[in-house]
């Protein structure tokens, strides 16, 4: 019979090292021969198929779902589960959990807390209120190099709340964070050519003295 903690939760913004720690979890469940299983959505890209990575070269066999609902058909044989980039199941996730939890199973989820705009992501501010275990990771702030980055930064134009990729972000902590109303603001500034520049101390040469 199962012990100890059954919902784990690991988040943190990216680069943090969620899903390095996932895996080692799973891996210290198998030494103690456990069946586990991986679950990841479809709507993550990054991994190779029917794999979880992480950024350090960690891997382990994961199954690839495109709903939540779907967990269900795979996990009867398993005993601990997890759960990779918890972000981006849909609400769907939630009842499932409850599902798996009544079923005795033991869960571990890593995923994004905050989005790019420094908001509750998806269902995992719900997940959080049903775990009984909480672990938020730091990063290494991209901007001014401190250990406490906790926030993920947009470095592209863009509205849409998920928008895959590794390239489009970076760590930041709470002080270098820049929110895209002010971040986007920098990104559609236009830019002054040289020839405008005369221009306009020219015009300002030319502007009567204030008495």
């Amino acid at each position: 019979m199962l012990t100890g903690y059954r919902f784990e939760m690991i988040i943190g913004c990216m680069s943090a090292g969620k899903s390095s720690e996932l895996i080692r979890r799973i891996e210290r469940a198998r030494l103690a021969y456990l069946p586990t299983i991986i679950f990841r959505p479809a709507t993550d890209t990054r991994s190779k198929p029917d794999h979880v990575e992480s950024r350090n070269g960690l891997a382990s066999h994961a199954v690839v779902v495109e709903s939540a609902k779907e967990i269900l058909k795979y996990s009867s044989h398993a005993v601990v589960i997890g759960l990779d980039e918890s972000q981006f199941f849909g609400d769907d996730i939630i009842e499932v959990v409850m599902t798996l939890l009544r079923q005795r199973k033991k869960l571990i989820a890593a995923g994004l807390d905050l989005d790019y705009r420094g908001k509750p992501f998806g269902p995992v501010p719900h997940l959080l209120a049903l775990s009984d275990r909480v672990d938020k990771l730091l990063a290494v702030c991209r901007k001014c190099g401190s250990d406490f980055a906790s926030r993920t930064q947009r470095t592209v134009q863009s509205s849409e709340q998920i928008l895959v990729g590794d390239s489009e972000y970076e760590a930041r902590c709470i002080d270098c964070f820049e929110p895209p109303s002010e971040f986007q603001l920098k990104l559609d500034l236009p830019k002054t050519t040289a020839q405008e520049v005369l221009l306009l101390k020219s015009v300002a040469n030319q502007m009567p003295a204030q008495v």
